[in-house]
Parts: structure tokens; sequence; C-alpha cells
């Protein structure tokens, strides 16, 4: 009873905190893009928000995918409940997941994670459940949303061969065919490195310690563990965007969401390990779990709590969260400046400055470096400039 009426505490604060951190964020550059250029599931839904609740400065059209966060919560819930049997056990799953720091950036970002968490885990709920009819007329819905569905039916397809389930494989290898046809998949290029970066993206996404025991826990269920459904996935997908890596930049948000649920094997692997040992023996596992925890914990709360390290920082364009707040906050000088019509190129810089009111046209232009007879704009953060852009007429710019 305690645990379930602390987990509900730490839920409730975390909704709260994450309306909070929605509500002042301003719009990212691939939210804005999308939010003028996209035509899919995700800009629909931003519009909608903006259309329903226009007054609520950046949270407007970042509710739907809020709201969405709910619903993977109590997915995920479901799920761990499939997975995991003991109550306790699905709690400490469903609070890992809520420190997540790529799942919480997913709750308060418009982007396209949060519709495939939320399919991907009802699919396996469905299937967990034997009702696999209905769970495999769920999978062509991926194809609506992006790309990443192309990796979802491979690592299906692969999973229903080896386990012999003709239905399954026929049907997930045809939808890859589709996919591939829809969206196709790219490896060209010069053949270059990132598989570093990869694995600092996961470890973002996961925090670094708790990743590092996660790949060991998929790691240990290849060797010797049940390899469920979720388990091929998740292990298939890591595997495939680790390889893909060695030659290219993969977009990791098109992975990331069908490795980080599962968590509760990770979870299950841990207490499963934990309570075999006698009491004498599990003082260094709990050890461990309060380390890992520990900088997940402290992970999610800079990413949440991050604007104060603009005053800190001594490069500030070297924040992560750059992107979004320096547009607002040139936006916000130009306004001041009596500017309101600017060329800023055709970038994402520019549609975040139109989202702020800021149109393009007119006889100024806008850029990082001084030209003849510039003026410049001062981007500043509680009285300290951050950076320095520069307006000048489009004739005599560069003279």
């Amino acid at each position: 009873m305690k645990i379930r009426l602390a987990a509900t505490l730490v839920l409730t604060l975390h909704l709260g905190i994450l309306l909070w951190v929605a509500w002042g964020l301003p719009i990212g550059p691939a939210e804005a893009k999308n939010y003028f250029t996209g035509h899919d599931l995700v800009s629909t839904l931003m519009h909608l928000g903006k259309e329903l609740f226009p007054e609520a400065d950046f949270l407007n059209f970042r509710l739907p995918f809020l709201f969405l966060h709910l619903i993977n919560l109590y997915l995920f819930y479901l799920l761990s409940s499939e997975l995991l049997k003991e109550e306790k056990s699905v709690i400490i799953s469903v609070l890992i997941y809520l420190f997540l720091p790529g799942i919480v950036s997913s709750a308060v970002l418009a982007s396209s994670t949060g519709l495939i968490l939320a399919l991907y885990q009802l699919f396996l709920i469905l299937w967990l459940k034997k009702r696999r009819f209905v769970a495999m007329l769920l999978l062509p819905l991926f194809l609506l949303i992006d790309r990443s569905c192309v990796i979802l039916y491979f690592a299906l397809a692969l999973y229903a061969l080896i386990r012999k389930e003709k239905v399954l494989a026929g049907w997930a290898a045809l939808l890859f065919v589709t996919a591939l046809w829809q969206y196709g998949f790219s490896v060209q290029g010069k053949p270059k490195n990132y598989f570093a970066d990869t694995i600092g993206l996961y470890a973002a996404i996961f925090s670094p310690f708790l990743f590092l025991y996660f790949f060991y826990a998929m790691y240990r269920i290849l060797l010797k563990g049940e390899k469920s459904i979720i388990w091929f996935i998740s292990f298939t997908v890591l595997v495939v965007s680790l390889l893909l890596s060695i030659r290219q930049k993969i977009p990791i948000q098109d992975f990331a969401p069908y490795v980080v649920v599962a968590v509760p094997l990770m979870v299950g692997l841990f207490l499963q390990t934990f309570r075999v040992r006698l009491p004498q023996f599990r003082r260094r596992y709990l050890y461990m779990a309060v380390l890992v925890l520990g900088v997940l914990l402290l992970n999610t709360t800079v990413l949440l709590f991050h604007k104060p390290f603009f005053l800190l920082m001594k490069d500030p364009e070297k924040h992560f969260a750059s992107p979004f707040y320096f547009p607002y906050w040139c936006a916000e000088a130009l306004k001041r400046a009596g500017i309101e019509k600017i060329d800023a190129g055709n970038s994402e810089f520019a549609y975040q400055l139109r989202y702020y009111g800021i149109v393009p046209g007119g006889n100024l232009v806008l850029s990082d470096r001084p030209g003849g007879e510039s003026k410049k704009v001062s981007i500043r953060y509680r009285n300290r400039e951050l950076k320095s852009c520069y307006v000048s007429k489009i004739n005599s710019y560069g003279n």
C-alpha cells in the first residue's frame, strides 16, 4: 500500500512538472517545420491543440502529445503487468520508465514517438494476451505514422521466421516491402563510423549506467533467457541500429521507441538476480541499484530544469536546448526593435521566427555575422548576452 501511494505521488508530481516544462519550452526546430510544412498525423495534432487552446502559450500544440504520454503510461503499466507478475516489480518498472530522459523528452515534444509507443505497446499487449488476429490488424497503422515502421516489420518478420509462425511471417514481410516502397531505407553516402555517437544517444535516452545494464540484460537473455516477442524486437532493433551506425548516422528516433519498451525485461532480470542471493550478498546489488537510479534521476532533473544552465555555461550556444530558446529570444528582440518581417533564409530557424510572428519578407536580412550597415540584435536571458545576430538591408548586406 505504501509503495502504491508513493508511486501515485511521484506520478502526480511527474505530470505537473511535464505540464510546466511543456508550457515554458519554446517551439523546437523540427516542431516548427512540421507545424508549417507537415501533412502527417503529428502536424494535424499540433494544429488541433493550437485551435483548442489558443491562449496556452507553447503548451497548446503539445497537449495532444502529453495526453498520449498518459495513455502510454497506462499501456506500459499493462505491459509490465503481463511480463512481471508481482505488483511491486510492476511499479518499479513504471517508475523507471517515468524517469527515462527519452520518455520525458517524447512527452513534452511534438513528435511521432508517442504515437509509435502507443500503437506498439497496444500491439504487444494484444499479442501477449493471445489476441493475435487483432494485434496483426494493428500493424498496417504504423504505415500512417512514419518510416520507423520499416525496422519494426523487419524485426517481426525475422521473429516469425525463427518461430515458424507462417501467417505472421507472411504478413510482416508484406508490410516490410510496402514500407520500403513508401518510405525507402537509405544506406547511401560516404561510409562513416557513427557507432560511438549512437551509443551516446542511447545512453542519453536511458542514462549511461542504466543503458549499460539494459544492454547486459538483453545479452544475458540472449544467452539463457526466455526470448519473448518483446525481447526479440528490442534486441533486433538495437543490434540493427548499432550495425547501421558503423557506416552512417542513424535517426535514433526511428529505433529508440522499440528498444525502451523492453525495460520490464531488465527489471525482471535484476529482481530475479537479487532475490536468489542470500541476504548478506544482496548489499552490492542494492548499491548498484542506488547508483544507477541516482544517475538516472540526476540526468532527468537536469533535462527538466535546464534553463539556469544558460547562465552557468561559458558557451551558451552549446546548451542542448539552445535551438529551442535562441530563436524565441531573437524574435522577442526583433519585436522590441519594431521588426515584424525579415529574411532568415529557408531554414528551421525561419519557421521558428514565423511561429512567433516574425514572417518572411521585407527588405531586411538576418545573419549571425555583421554586414555593411548592419544593426546588432542581442539575444539575452536574465540580462546576460548569450549571442548576437545582425540585421541588414538586403541591398547593403555583405558590402
